[in-house]
């Protein structure tokens, strides 16, 4: 009988999801999860620091010092890769603004709802983010509408348009 056969792998394939790309790593089991950001920027030429990245895996976001191990990730397991970011969001007519720290794989409908919950803003499902001069769709993502680290939004009651 084998032994070593009983024992886990050392190394472990996993695939990264980003921005809707598919790519693998060959990474050690024990690897903190910090070290496998790094190693998405490094191996993976993802243009992301570690610090502004976000890993989850079935929806649980990653605690940087934990490994792998620690989470009981399978081999060939998909991570997805959200990146923080910080957007401004002016009210209607105002000069006042407000600054959300999301993540770039969230919808619009998302952001909308998390400004609507922590500033108490009545109406939010009439009302629709708009950036230079365009409305955004609700059930869009952040990134696939062109909303990055440091854009300027308007929330603005919702016109229909002919």
């Amino acid at each position: 009988m084998d032994l070593d056969s009983n024992l886990p792998p050392a190394n472990m394939r996993i695939i990264v999801l980003w921005r809707g790309a598919t790519s693998s790593l060959e990474i050690p089991v024990a690897t903190r999860i910090i070290e496998v950001k790094v190693l998405i920027c490094e191996a993976l030429h993802v243009p992301v620091p570690a610090d502004r990245q976000e890993l989850s895996w079935e929806g649980q976001f990653l605690e940087d010092e934990l490994t792998l191990q620690n989470y009981h990730i399978p081999p060939n397991a998909s991570l997805t890769v959200l990146t923080k970011i910080e957007v401004k969001i002016y009210l209607e007519y105002s000069r006042f603004y407000y600054v959300c720290v999301v993540y770039d794989g969230n919808t619009v409908g998302e952001l909308k709802a998390k400004l609507g919950a922590e500033q108490s803003i009545d109406d939010i499902e009439h009302k629709v983010l708009r950036m230079n001069g365009f409305d955004l769709d609700d059930h869009a993502l952040l990134w696939a509408a062109g909303v990055m680290e440091g854009t300027k939004l308007h929330l603005v009651k919702y016109q229909n348009r002919r």
